[in-house]
């Protein structure tokens, strides 16, 4: 069977479907959430690696995925929708991919509130004739989201995923192919992969790797670790987690990385990760598809540790412990790891709420918390 880097359409493995279906969900929210907030600005969607638009065993691409939340997002909101028109851009280089996305797109071309954009050309050459024809997302805080899903790990260079976060109100879902980064740091003749790095990582922070000492899972998620910081580097960018996927023998396939500029955008995307999350872990596995789960790694209690080591003999607001959590924890919030705590007299709970009651903690109380000294564990 031939590699589908080379069929014009192909099948869909679970893990596929996976993330077509957290893309989707997210997709649901952002839209809706855009349409409601936004008055007569433009939304702009950008897929910068389409594909031909489905599988043969699935009708629902990425690029009709999106168009179908986006729809959904008007036809629901009704009169209370204050944006513009939802502009779709769809690009794919591969000439035979191409021709078959346009043919998936054509019941798109009329409908209401929704224009798109078939554009045949490189991810990098598309994004240059989109800021060109369609600016205010790119300069003004009109709504931006770009899925990057390229074959392989070099087909976004870092650049580009600056230039777009570099936007007031932008977010992206990107496919970090870890394991193909790692083996070219494996490489014999790294010589010929420097200049590959530096794209992949947009400098040289790549130098700071482990290298054949390191396993290669281990490796790979240090690979990981390095992108997110990188993300976290530029301006704005605060709110930045990934979901892993996994092959049928739990290897690693890719990571989703997600960033964004607000937190409620990562709330937002932790839900629909959340809704293919097989163990808490924030990882879909096809080999384990249909099968029960055991144990869960989800527990507050057993990331509360995390927490007060990390802020161990800080005061700090409530917003500050919600990043974290956001950030760093499978929790939208940290109320589950501060009741643990607290119950533990680990915390002391500053309230401007004279009838607080312990084990209970509101963004809108103004909380600060302050964490004590001693063996995070105890």
């Amino acid at each position: 069977m031939p590699s589908k880097k080379f069929e014009t359409v192909w099948d869909a493995a679970p893990h596929t479907i996976a993330k077509i279906t957290i893309l989707k969900s997210y997709l649901n929210a952002w839209f809706r959430i855009m349409g409601l907030t936004k008055y007569k600005q433009e939304i702009l969607y950008v897929d910068g690696f389409a594909g031909p638009g489905k599988y043969k065993n699935y009708d629902e691409g990425s690029p009709i995925a999106a168009l179908k939340a986006a729809q959904s997002a008007i036809d629901t909101s009704g009169s209370k929708w204050k944006a513009g028109r939802v502009h779709c851009a769809f690009i794919e280089a591969d000439k035979k991919r191409f021709a078959h996305l346009q043919q998936e797109l054509t019941p798109w071309a009329e409908v209401k509130g929704i224009k798109t954009y078939p554009l045949e050309m490189s991810f990098m050459e598309g994004l240059k004739l989109l800021r060109g024809q369609l600016s205010e997302p790119f300069e003004k805080s009109h709504p931006l989201f770009v899925f990057i899903d390229p074959f392989g790990a070099t087909g976004a260079p870092f650049s580009s995923v600056a230039d777009i976060l570099n936007s007031p109100c932008s977010e992206v879902l990107i496919n970090l192919d870890a394991d193909g980064i790692a083996r070219i740091l494996l490489a014999e003749e790294m010589a010929n992969s420097e200049e590959t790095l530096d794209g992949i990582f947009g400098d040289r922070s790549w130098e700071s790797l482990p290298g054949k000492e390191t396993s290669f899972p281990i490796l790979c998620r240090e690979v990981l670790e390095l992108y997110k910081t990188r993300l976290r580097s530029l301006p704005n960018i605060r709110f930045v987690f990934a979901f892993e996927m996994q092959s049928t023998t739990g290897a690693l396939n890719y990571f989703l990385v997600f960033a964004s500029q607000h937190p409620l955008g990562l709330e937002k995307m932790k839900e629909a990760m959340k809704s293919l999350d097989q163990d808490g872990t924030y990882t879909f596995s096809d080999g384990s598809v249909n099968q029960p789960c055991l144990f869960r790694f989800d527990d507050p209690t057993v990331y509360s540790p995390r927490l007060l080591d990390h802020f161990q003999g800080q005061t700090v607001s409530y917003d500050t412990l919600k990043n974290f959590a956001l950030n760093e924890t499978p929790f939208v919030n940290p109320k589950g790891m501060l009741k643990d705590l607290e119950g533990r007299d680990r915390i002391k709970v500053f309230s401007q709420d004279p009838k607080r009651r312990k084990g209970t903690f509101s963004q809108t109380d103004n909380l600060r918390v302050q964490f004590l000294k001693g063996d995070a564990n105890g």
